[in-house]
């Protein structure tokens, strides 16, 4: 009798195990990627003197819990599991022959949110040639920012090293694009 007991305890044990572990597989499976997502936003650039400084700054809002829950209504802003840049691009509107793109020799673009105000580095050229420029794009940072993102308000700031020194307020429009993943 005891060895039935030991035998169907074994069993019990093997089973228990076996769905616990079924259970993280299909945890692991509802996971939902949100179609690519871009934001875009216009820029200003005030006339700048030659080194390096913060040149621009915007913020930008998006109800990504809303985003999540279009996909999957169970899942929401709480289970996004990655969120990454995919692209970023700068293009001016009114650049001149002598204030482009072409001004700065170097440039960074940073994020904060309102959950995690310290600003990361998402893209970054550290060497742009001296030519009449009026788009931009910049290599992306594979930089993990979930934690960024379980916010709904977004500041983007972009840095440069001014090679010559502008004369007139540049006009832009940034278009950042992002992937979110979320799950159980």
């Amino acid at each position: 009798m005891k060895i039935l007991y030991r035998s169907l305890g074994l069993v019990a044990v093997l089973a228990l195990s076996t769905l616990l572990h079924s259970c993280d597989k299909v945890k692991d499976a509802i996971s939902i990627n949100i179609p690519t997502q871009t934001v875009t936003a216009d820029f200003y650039i005030t006339a700048q003197q030659v080194g390096t400084q913060q040149v621009a700054s915007f913020q930008y809002g998006i109800n990504l819990d809303s985003l999540i829950k279009h996909e999957n209504s169970s899942l929401g802003i709480g289970n996004i599991k990655s969120a990454k840049i995919k692209s970023v691009s700068l293009t001016l509107t009114n650049a001149s022959g002598s204030d482009n793109f072409g001004a700065f020799s170097a440039c960074e673009v940073g994020l904060s949110s309102s959950s995690k105000p310290d600003y990361t580095v998402i893209a970054g050229l550290t060497s742009n040639p001296d030519n009449n420029q009026t788009t931009l794009d910049i290599p992306v940072n594979s930089v993990e920012l979930k934690d960024y993102f379980s916010s709904t308000s977004f500041t983007y700031k972009l840095s440069a090293t001014t090679r010559r020194a502008t004369t007139t307020t540049l006009q832009g429009k940034a278009t950042i694009k992002f992937d979110v993943t979320a799950g159980l």
